[in-house]
């Protein structure tokens, strides 16, 4: 688990007689947080000596370590309330790694956080600056919130050698490239828990994320407590599947903005307006877009606003609708402006003020001359496949710019599973949740020089410079997935290492279950119908090779028709050994079912695709819900439809050289048009919960397979 809740009374006795100060009642019931930890570096990742989520702006390593013994924390006497949860983490660490805290000076060693300037190219209240020597660790920061993130690099820096803990000696200079850095959830389709919002708080804070959005309302439910009007929250005014009557008091949004605030998150809620409110028309008998309609909204908002009366902003959402009252959206900014806040529109949208902050959404929407924006577009969790969306979300760059701007304010990754989630829990384990958000943390923290659309779908080449950083990235990120994330759903594996041959896709003429040559035996080229097919000469890399991608991003196969496509690679296998694989092919999106729907039973695809390992057939799985497909199953469940939150599929590798040849058609099937054609196929050791790199196997190089393939 990320983190562990150590003994309270403990721990904020710590605190006094760190800190000197008094604790109020308040202090004394902290929620403490435990030790965290990652490395990574874009810049000097060879060098790297720890691993860092997200790697700082500026890392010098001086090959010493500071041995973790006893040691005295000291933090600013008069700011002891505002450092209470910094210090409880940072000394829960240090006894994680062996420390202990010293009784007095003689023989400590000094871990100091202190408030002052750190250079950085502008003034930036989260900057710190982080000094570790044999002897004395030092974190210097301008405001409160650089000493917590400070902490965090530091928790993370902690390791250990055969038992004995010690922090790799460095100087970090550090400091966010955007001012928001956000993970927002729909809530209204799919709710969770207040308690289960503060667990993903704790971990969001530790990865410098600043901002929760909380999408409240949508089509299934209203979630917010309107005091005015309580028929908005009653079960019998939300969808009947969509956990009706759950929605937060007002107390329980003003704890939790507190909660965050402590963490240095901002809150900003939203009430979807006019578009998406299937709830308050039911609830309330009247349209939004209507003169009562906007008569309720006005006290609505008033009473939002004074809920959160922490958050500057307040969310109208705008999108995915008609605007048939010109004034509507102007009129609710203006009831929101008057409470002294600032109004976030999403765009596209239909609001005509240009004065807004407007959250771009969609990938085709150009920046507009707002008074600022924020950037969501591509990087929604839901669409995101675990291994090909990981890549991608390294690879884009935030707002299009290397760093924030007084308009390019930052990102916030987006989670919209919009098909019945059944748990919360079922919510985050059917998307690649944790590994997404650990990857965003990296991009909207750090920024990118450059914005590689070229590898938003494939990736990049061995050797090259793109291919090497991702590869390191790679590291720290199984790094924490093992470290932090045991006891979490965590759907990443290491492919960085995984080539494939891919075969110019062959006519099926509209049969997808038509068999090839391929299928019997591997030549380096097949004729058909007298045209020619050859293996490409350029090899894909990736556990997920996207064919054609459904967004339309560069892909492998440059012009996509009704085809099939075969792919090839061999694993090498030290003994023989019974493993697992993760198999899948064109997996639905959380955000609704792919229009192919649920493999049918016997099949892994309604594509009809297959998986041979060494000529033989892997059984496709059988499915809880086979042939289930569009807005029919909008209302059941993921279960087990794809490889990530399924058992993965049992092999046997013989000892030697295994080969692995993927069939994947591509068409429509029983009229239903295809949105995906891709596949993925990775090993891995299976332990009955979760996922991990299989030992004793590798893949073949780019020389290795050709020659396999010449010997055919």
């Amino acid at each position: 688990m990320l983190t562990y809740k150590s003994n309270i009374i403990a721990a904020m006795a710590l605190i006094v007689f760190i800190s000197g100060c008094n604790l109020s009642s308040e202090q004394k019931n902290v929620k403490l947080d435990s030790p965290l930890t990652r490395p990574i570096s874009p810049t000097n990742r060879k060098d790297s000596r720890a691993a860092l989520i997200p790697y700082p702006r500026n890392v010098k390593w001086s090959g010493n370590n500071f041995a973790i013994s006893k040691y005295k924390l000291t933090i600013p006497g008069d700011d002891a309330s505002e450092l209470a949860l910094v210090a409880g983490q940072l000394h829960n660490a240090m006894q994680a790694a062996g420390g202990k805290l010293a009784p007095n000076d003689r023989w400590a060693k000094k871990i100091t956080l202190k408030y002052g300037s750190v250079k950085t190219a502008t003034d930036n209240d989260e900057a710190y600056a982080l000094s570790v020597t044999k002897n004395t660790v030092t974190i210097t920061a301008p405001r409160t919130a650089g000493l917590f993130y400070g902490t965090a690099t530091l928790r993370q820096l902690i390791q250990s050698d055969n038992g004995n803990g010690y922090i790799p000696c460095c100087e970090i200079t550090d400091f966010p490239a955007f001012k928001y850095r956000g993970l927002m959830h729909d809530l209204g389709r799919n709710f969770q828990t207040i308690e289960f919002l503060k667990e993903q708080i704790d971990i969001l804070a530790q990865y410098k994320y600043n901002t929760f959005h909380m999408h409240l309302t949508d089509y299934p439910g209203w979630r917010m407590e309107i005091k005015a009007y309580p028929q908005l929250t009653a079960a019998e005014n939300h969808r009947q599947t969509r956990q009706p009557g759950k929605f937060y008091t007002q107390d329980e949004i003003k704890d939790f903005v507190s909660y965050c605030k402590k963490r240095h998150v901002v809150v900003i809620p939203e009430i979807d307006m006019p578009g998406h409110s299937t709830a308050f028309k039911t609830a309330m008998g009247v349209d939004m877009q209507s003169e009562k309609g906007i008569e309720y909204l006005k006290v609505i908002l008033d009473e939002v606003c004074e809920v959160f009366t922490d958050t500057p902003y307040i969310h109208i959402g705008s999108d995915e609708v008609r605007i048939k009252i010109r004034e509507f959206l102007p009129t609710m900014a203006a009831t929101v402006r008057k409470h002294g806040k600032e109004v976030i529109v999403w765009r596209p949208g239909g609001m005509p003020d240009n004065k807004v902050i407007t959250q771009l959404w969609s990938r085709g929407t150009k920046i507009t001359d707002s008074a600022g924006y924020i950037d969501s577009r591509a990087n929604y969790i839901n669409h995101l496949d675990p291994l090909s969306g990981i890549h991608r979300l390294f690879n884009q760059q935030p707002c299009d710019v290397p760093s924030g701007t007084e308009k390019a304010l930052g990102g916030i990754i987006c989670h919209w599973p919009d098909v019945k989630a059944g748990t919360q829990q079922n919510s985050l384990r059917t998307s690649p949740f944790w590994p997404a958000v650990l990857t965003y943390s990296e991009r909207i923290w750090r920024g990118a020089e450059n914005n590689r659309y070229d590898l938003w779908a494939k990736m990049a080449q061995p050797g090259t410079d793109a291919h090497i950083e991702f590869v390191e990235f790679e590291k720290d990120l199984i790094t924490h997935r093992d470290r932090y994330f045991a006891d979490r759903s965590f759907s990443y594996i290491r492919q960085t290492n995984i080539p494939w041959k891919l075969l110019d896709p062959m006519d099926h003429k509209g049969k997808l279950d038509a068999s090839f040559e391929p299928e019997k035996t591997i030549k380096s080229s097949y004729t058909l119908d007298g045209k020619t097919y050859k293996w490409y000469e350029e090899l894909s890399y990736g556990g997920t090779i996207h064919l054609k991608h459904f967004f339309g991003f560069p892909s492998h196969v440059k012009k996509p028709t009704a085809s099939t496509a075969y792919a090839l690679t061999y694993i090498y296998s030290k003994t023989d050994q019974d493993a697992h694989m993760w198999i899948g092919f064109n997996g639905p999106s959380r955000s609704n079912r792919d229009a192919q729907g649920n493999a049918p039973t016997g099949q892994w695809s309604f594509a009809r695709s297959k998986i041979w390992l060494n000529d033989r057939a892997i059984t496709a799985p059988k499915l809880t819900n086979p042939g289930v497909s569009g807005r029919a199953g909008h209302e059941i469940p993921f279960t087990d439809e794809d490889y990530f939150y399924r058992k993965p599929a049992s092999v046997h590798f013989k000892k030697g050289w295994n080969k692995v040849l993927i069939k994947a058609p591509y068409g429509k099937w029983q009229n239903r048009k295809p949105r995906k054609w891709m596949f993925t196929a990775v090993p891995v050791k299976w332990d009955g919960k979760r996922a991990t790199e299989l030992t004793g196997v590798r893949f073949a190089t780019e020389q290795e397979l050709d020659a396999m393939m010449n010997s055919h």
